[in-house]
């Protein structure tokens, strides 16, 4: 019901987690789409996870900053999806 409140209250809903691809996010889209969330385009979703990379080792701080999951990116996100700024892709600054 939690998640459901959500998109019928929120016009976007962001999952931020230390898992990779197929982790809750991707529970969370798959809920949505089946309860028809998703069906008038009304509702931005995205999910930030750890990419599918290796990293070298560093501080978690640090990692999280080379996988976009700092607060900053996390803004960032907010944001781009808001329409309130245009924001650069993880992958336009490599």
């Amino acid at each position: 019901d939690l998640i459901r409140e959500l998109a019928k209250d929120n016009g976007i809903i962001i999952t931020v987690e230390e898992g990779s691809i197929g982790g809750f996010g991707d529970h969370v889209l798959h809920f949505l789409s089946l309860d028809g969330a998703l069906d008038n385009g009304d509702l931005k979703f995205r999910p930030m996870v750890l990419p599918d990379t290796y990293f070298e080792a560093a501080t978690q701080y640090e990692q999280y900053e080379m996988a976009g999951l700092n607060a900053h990116h996390i803004r960032g996100t907010v944001l781009r999806l808001a329409e309130k700024v245009e924001v650069p892709e993880l992958a336009e600054l490599e």
